[in-house]
């Protein structure tokens, strides 16, 4: 008998295997990534500025996920300058969270414009959503790894695991924290240029293995992430490197930071300073949720 949801003790949510068929079979058809874009180097800087825009406007992570993957392959097909660069960053920001958001949360052309000083006229606005719509080949229904990762998010940690050779107690509080290292290592992934041709999947896969490892649950890949997800670990591994690598010089640089400087904070800080801050009683209660 072939395996289920249910033979696997995990409940199956109405369409979630036909979404996830559906989304791999998505990524397969993706344009290429060329990595051609003369403005490469300022990728990071684009990132961080659209996540801050895209945060004071109380935009969803799947919605800044979706207009980093727009301006990722828009900027490789185009030859795109100052000040435009930043056009384009809103431009796609609006036209993901008219993908992702709520008709009443998705934000105004004015709004958006308010975060260049009113630099553009609003009709540039109209006039780039059609060029990037063209460009899509008016498709933007482009899976992202933070569509997968929520998607699997309530299968990556389970009451039955161990956190630090220890049993896990508070599945909770464990649960919430686990959901911070997951948090953080999308932002990672997002920033870091080396994910963009990495099959979303694949992507998502991978940093829920991470944030596992980082957050101290074994084993680091279960059978049932395995079914779950498709992947094996094996397949996962040298993303999952990549990620923890980062993971380990980014604890040890704000380690070393914190010590000079109290108000140090990253953009990308690990959850690592604030889980270690609680009491061991916090987080380890007698009683399981």
């Amino acid at each position: 008998m072939d395996k289920s949801y249910s033979s696997m003790g995990l409940v199956d949510p109405e369409y979630v295997q036909d979404i996830i068929c559906w989304l791999k079979k998505q990524e397969q058809c993706s344009m290429e990534f060329k990595r051609q874009s003369p403005q490469m180097d300022k990728r990071r800087h684009l990132v961080d500025w659209t996540s801050v825009v895209a945060e004071k406007l109380h935009l969803t992570s799947c919605t800044v996920h979706l207009a980093i993957k727009i301006l990722d392959f828009f900027m490789d097909g185009h030859d795109i300058q100052d000040p435009q660069l930043y056009l384009v960053c809103l431009g796609s920001l609006l036209l993901a969270s008219k993908m992702e958001e709520k008709d009443s949360n998705v934000p105004k052309c004015s709004e958006m414009n308010a975060f260049t000083k009113n630099r553009f006229p609003l009709s540039d606005f109209i006039s780039l959503e059609i060029v990037i719509l063209k460009y899509f080949n008016w498709n933007l229904c482009l899976p992202t790894a933070c569509y997968f990762a929520e998607m699997w998010l309530p299968y990556a940690i389970h009451p039955t695991d161990s956190h630090n050779n220890g049993p896990l107690v508070s599945f909770r509080d464990a649960k919430a924290y686990f959901h911070q290292y997951v948090k953080y290592f999308l932002d990672l992934a997002m920033q870091d240029s080396t994910f963009i041709d990495t099959l979303p999947s694949v992507l998502a896969a991978s940093l829920l293995a991470a944030s596992r490892s980082a957050f101290g649950l074994t084993p680091n890949w279960t059978k049932r992430m395995e079914f779950v997800t498709g992947y094996r670990m094996d397949v996962l591994q040298p993303f999952t490197g990549i990620l923890l690598g980062t993971f380990k010089r980014d604890t040890t640089e704000e380690s070393e930071m914190s010590c000079e400087d109290e108000g140090y904070v990253s953009r990308t800080s690990s959850p690592v300073k604030e889980y270690d801050s609680l009491n061991c009683s916090e987080v380890m209660d007698s009683e399981m949720s």
